[in-house]
């Protein structure tokens, strides 16, 4: 093989991969500027932006109690989220991305307006810190999430303990 054939599919072998790796960088780019629809979801009490960031058969873990499954049974939640704790506000402090897996950091700040888990409303704001994982198919949809939020935090400053 000449110098100049090895030297054509070396440099054609080297964009091929710089290629994958741009696509691969602008994937995962793309998964951390649309993970940001899930928490606007809640911010806009629209359950129907749910359709452009999980996947129908979507995994939620663990699953609030009586939740459907899939992403119709988590978007039938948001309404009663929005009536529950008024003026909600979901805000996103960290975004990391390894690979397929994005994990957000957030903040819920809101004030109780309506009975949750047995405890009757006091009309109190508190703020709770989530953690999620969200793990991205190939389709660039978000296939399984799994969480945890400060509700025990969340219910002590609503006065859900107090005699």
């Amino acid at each position: 093989m000449s110098i100049t054939r090895r030297a054509t599919l070396a440099l054609a072998t080297a964009a091929a991969t710089l290629s994958l790796f741009a696509g691969a960088a602008m994937a995962q780019e793309e998964y951390k500027e649309k993970i940001r629809i899930f928490y606007e979801t809640f911010n806009q009490n629209d359950p129907s932006l749910l359709d452009q960031i999980i996947a129908e058969d979507w995994v939620h873990i663990p699953a609030a109690p009586g939740e459907e499954p899939g992403r119709e049974g988590f978007k039938k939640l948001v309404p009663g989220y929005a009536a529950t704790f008024k003026d909600g506000k979901l805000k996103i402090e960290d975004i990391i991305q390894e690979g397929n897996k994005v994990a957000v950091r957030s903040t819920y700040t809101a004030t109780q307006a309506g009975p949750f888990m047995g405890f009757e409303s006091k009309g109190r704001p508190f703020t709770i810190m989530t953690i999620d994982v969200h793990e991205f198919n190939d389709d660039g949809m978000v296939q399984t999430t799994w969480h945890l939020e400060d509700w025990l935090g969340g219910l002590f400053q609503m006065g859900a303990f107090e005699q």
